[in-house]
Parts: structure tokens; C-alpha cells; sequence
């Protein structure tokens, strides 16, 4: 059996990513008035779908509410948000279920068995129940949560009366948390049912916008067609090698393939666009420099040439405003995290380890935030994975492809790409040396007045000797500036380790005897790769165009 895809709607319509907006709820436990606090609620889900769909304009959107299904607020705000209608042909929205202590222990804070049944039914409709570590107090345990909800929402919606909290992770204290960390806040008055809207939206806009923009993105279909045969035929090639079924492999082609095809094209083009782009920049500077020392000391009385240099300035700041247009950067960081993230959700869906969002380290925070993008596009492709045929698959034949078609593969393009931008970096370097030598050379032949004992009589020789005193060191300046802008040294020994760790990690894995420590070391892995994603995505985050 073959793969396919569908050739007319392969890059815009059929993997489309829909926009994944998440809304966290905080609030009392006992409500009065709750028919006017349903209508209010309901408002602003009305709200926030007329600015959606001012902003996605080709994009469906979807409402998922993080709640700890307490009395009262919690539950409330999760019926309905879930009973909410969302746009394009997407399903009702999902539930995620966060508690705050054990199921059996958070069952004994409702009083009455009608409401421990309301509880248990609205958990059964979760797309994810997940419980917290344990706290220090019970107290603890519900500020935990509902910090934990603030952080992982897009959209807070508090109902409260405005008192202060009674006492630790009461609901005050939970918006005031929101508040420091910007989030876009909806105040229901409890007592009254008013609305108050506290605007930090710009980043939930921000985040919008970007899916709209990547779900808009032309690629040909040829090249797409011809990318994703050539990946599938390499994975069909190396199951058959190891064993393993295609039957096995084919329900995750179809739905991760494409999509991690999609985003690598388009980091690549992205890439290509950005780095030649900072290249010609550098070159067009020395161009300026020369074409100015030569009018000078060649051209004098043709001035006009002068408009030259204008013009390679000119061309420095358009090219600038043509990328800063185009977020060539921004994309083929964003484009290339979200592929890589895809790329390992294929092998690691294979042994049933779950691809949670990634997060980032303390040290690595500026790497991404929870609520980008990306992370948003990468779980909402994560959660439609297929189900894989239940038949049992040989161990051996498993541990064999995940090892030959991911882990290996990754540690020979690791090992490749490191010596491909060694050699770059000294070749860089190298150049700039010698144009360092030849500019001290003449440099020294132009303060001892030696030009005058060389065995060539132009009279132009003084000038040919001050333009190179000056074009030399520009060469040089725009080498140096190419090498720092590709990062060939930084990358070649970070590649380098790299590819040391994960051979350490391969020959683990050829010893393993069981599946659990198979998946223990996938895990290991792939946070090893995912750490090295989000510190490659910090040293190029600031990597943009400038005027040199």
C-alpha cells in the first residue's frame, strides 16, 4: 500500500492548522445568580469570537477550557465553553482537566454525592486529566493549581466579587497572578454578573496572526510531492531493512509526514532567503566602500559614479525592508522548531511515548514561550495521530528502525553538518587572514615609500596601493561578517557534541532488552535534541539584519 496525498490541497486547505485558543477559569466555589453569570460568560466567548475572526481570516478557530472542575466558577465556565459553537468544521470544544490533589482526595472537598457525580461526569468528557505534584498543604495545592491554569491559558476568566482572598490560592490572589504575568483577563462580578475587560491581548494576537500566517504559505506542490515521496520511500526503505511492517508505519505517515514536510520546506526556504539576504548585505557595503575609493582616486572627474554608491545603500536598506516584511527570520526559526518537533513525534508515537509541549528550561526561556505558535500548531497535530494497528509488533525489528531511520540518522546529519560548517568557518577565517596580510603588506609598502623601488613604473601605483589599504580591510570586515552571521563555528562544535552524545545514547539503545528501557532512552533523546533546538532557536533569535 501507498501513501498518498491529496496534490490540490496538500499545502493550504487539507493541513491546515486551526488556531487553538485556550481559556483558564478562576473563581468562587459558591455562586449566586447563575443564570446571569452563564450570559456573561457566554458574552465574552462572543467577544473573543468576533475578534478571532477579525484576525483569522482563513484559519478556523477552537475554544479549549483548563479547568479543576471545582464547584461552582470551575464548572460553570467549562459547560459552557464546551457547549460553545466554534468556527469552520471543527468539532465542540475540547476539556482539560488539571487537579489539584489525587482524584480520590479532591472528591472529598464536594459535600454532596450529586455533586461527586457532576465531578466524575464532566472528567469522563476530558481530553486530559492531569494531577500535580504534591504540595506541601492543601492551601498549597490550590494555589498550585490555579497558578498552573494561569500560566498554560491564553484568556482568564475570573468570577469574583472583588474582595480579597480569604486565604492561600484564593481567587484574588490567583488574578493578581494573571495580572503580573500580562494575561487577557475577563473580571465577572460575582454578585452582579458585570464584565471587566482587562486588555493584554497583544501576544494571544501576536500568536494568531503567526498560524494565520503559516496556514497562508505557497509552497509548489510538485516539490512537496517530491519531498514527501523521497522521506516516506527512505522510512519504507529502512522499515523494510529492519523488519518492521509498513502497515505499522503508514497511519503516522499520512499525518505527520506531510505536515513535518510542510514546515521543513518552508524553514529551508525561509533559511535560504535570510541568510543570503544578510550576505549580499555585507557585499553590498564593500561594494559602497570600493565604489567610493575609486571615484576618488580613479574617477574624480566624473562625480556622477558617486550615485552608485547611493545606489548599493539603497539596495542595503530595501533588501532590510523587504525581509523585515517578510519575517524571513522570525519564520525560519519558527518554521524550523515546529519541523524538528515533528520530525521525533513520528518515532516517539511508535512507542507510545506522549509528546508533551515542550517548555524550556529556566536558562532557556527566551527560547519560546508556552503559548507561542508553534507549540500551539505542534500539540493540535499531535492530538489527531492515528491510531497504530494493534497487532504486536517483534521488539528487535522496532528498536532496529527507531535506531537506523532516527536516532543514527540524526547522528550522521549531526556529524556531516558539523564538518560542513568547520569547513566554512575556516575557510572564512582563513580568507580574512590573508586579506589581513596582503593589507599589511601594502600597508608597510606605502608608509616606507618602497613603491617607488618595485618593477613597475604607473603612475597610479600610489593610489592602487591607498584604495587597497582601504577596499582590503572592508573584504575582510564583511568576511568576518559573513562567518558571525552563519554561526559556522558556533554551530560546527555544538553539532559536534551533539553528535558524540547521541552516539552514546545509540549504543545504550542497541544493548537494551526491554521496551521500557527502550523508552526510557527515546526519551532521553529526544530532550537531548530538543534542548539543543531551543538553544540553536536562542543564539539565532537575535540573529536579524542589521545595516553593517
Amino acid at each position: 500500500m501507498d501513501v498518498k496525498i491529496n496534490r490540490s490541497s496538500f499545502d493550504k486547505e487539507e493541513y491546515c492548522i486551526p488556531a487553538v485558543v485556550k481559556i483558564g477559569v478562576t473563581g468562587h466555589r459558591v455562586l449566586e445568580n447563575e443564570h446571569k453569570l452563564i450570559e456573561s460568560v457566554n458574552n465574552i466567548l462572543l467577544q473573543l469570537d468576533e475578534i478571532f475572526k477579525r484576525i483569522l481570516k482563513n484559519t478556523p478557530h477552537t475554544f479549549v477550557i483548563i479547568s479543576p472542575l471545582a464547584e461552582g466558577a470551575d464548572r460553570l465556565v467549562a459547560r459552557s465553553v464546551m457547549k460553545r459553537k466554534v468556527s469552520g468544521e471543527m468539532d465542540t470544544s475540547n476539556l482539560e482537566v488539571v487537579l489539584p490533589l489525587s482524584e480520590e482526595d479532591y472528591l472529598n472537598d464536594f459535600k454532596t454525592s450529586e455533586s461527586k457525580d457532576d465531578f466524575k461526569a464532566l472528567l469522563t468528557k476530558a481530553k486530559y486529566v492531569l494531577t500535580l505534584e504534591k504540595a506541601d498543604s492543601r492551601k498549597a495545592a490550590y494555589e498550585q493549581v490555579g497558578r498552573y491554569v494561569v500560566d498554560n491559558c491564553d484568556v482568564l476568566i475570573a468570577i469574583w466579587d472583588g474582595k480579597p482572598a480569604a486565604g492561600q490560592g484564593g481567587t484574588a490572589e490567583i488574578i493578581g497572578y494573571a495580572r503580573k504575568m500580562g494575561r487577557y483577563l475577563f473580571w465577572i462580578n460575582s454578585e452582579n454578573g458585570n464584565i471587566k475587560e482587562e486588555m493584554h491581548k497583544e501576544h494571544i494576537s501576536r500568536s494568531l496572526k503567526n498560524i494565520e500566517i503559516y496556514n497562508a504559505e505557497s509552497l509548489s506542490i510538485n516539490e512537496m510531492d517530491s519531498k514527501f515521496k523521497a522521506r516516506y520511500g527512505t522510512l519504507a526503505k529502512k522499515a523494510d531493512d529492519s523488519g518492521l511492517s509498513r502497515v505499522f508505519l503508514e497511519p503516522l505517515c499520512e499525518n505527520f509526514l506531510p505536515q513535518s514536510v510542510r514546515a521543513s520546506l518552508l524553514a529551508q526556504k525561509y533559511q535560504k532567503l535570510h541568510m543570503k539576504a544578510g550576505s549580499f548585505i555585507y557585499i553590498l557595503a564593500v561594494m559602497a566602500v570600493a565604489t567610493v575609493t575609486i571615484q576618488r582616486f580613479f574617477l574624480s572627474d566624473y562625480p556622477k559614479w558617486l550615485w552608485l554608491e547611493f545606489l548599493w545603500m539603497l539596495l542595503i536598506l530595501i533588501l532590510l525592508r523587504i525581509s523585515d516584511r517578510g519575517k524571513w527570520h522570525r519564520k525560519w526559526i519558527d518554521y524550523r522548531f515546529l519541523a524538528e518537533r515533528l520530525r521525533a513525534s513520528i518515532f516517539l508515537c511508535m512507542v507510545g511515548i506522549r509528546c508533551k509541549p515542550p517548555k524550556a528550561p529556566p536558562h532557556l526561556s527566551i527560547s519560546h514561550r508556552p503559548d507561542d505558535w508553534m507549540i500551539k500548531a505542534f500539540e493540535w497535530i499531535w492530538d489527531q495521530r492515528p491510531k497504530l494497528p494493534s497487532n504486536r509488533v517483534e521488539f528487535e525489528h522496532l528498536k532496529k528502525f527507531l535506531l537506523v531511520a532516527w536516532i543514527d540518522d540524526q547522528v550522521s546529519w549531526y556529524r556531516k553538518t558539523s564538518k560542513r560548517h568547520r569547513r566554512m568557518h575556516l575557510w572564512f577565517t582563513r580568507s580574512g587572514v590573508s586579506l589581513f596580510f596582503i593589507t599589511l603588506v601594502v600597508a608597510a609598502i606605502e608608509a616606507s615609500q618602497l613603491a617607488h623601488f618595485l618593477p613597475i613604473s604607473f603612475d597610479s601605483v600610489p593610489e592602487i596601493l591607498t584604495s587597497m589599504a582601504i577596499i582590503l580591510p572592508a573584504v575582510g570586515a564583511a568576511l568576518a561578517g559573513i562567518r558571525i552571521h552563519h554561526e559556522y563555528l558556533r554551530n560546527a562544535e555544538r553539532y559536534c557534541h551533539m553528535g558524540i552524545h547521541l552516539s552514546s545514547v545509540s549504543e545504550r539503545i542497541r544493548e537494551a532488552k526491554d521496551m521500557k528501557t527502550l523508552t526510557r532512552l527515546l526519551e532521553e533523546a529526544n530532550e537531548m535534541m530538543l534542548r539543543e533546538n531551543q538553544d540553536w532557536r536562542v543564539v539565532f533569535l537575535f540573529q536579524k539584519l542589521e545595516a553593517p
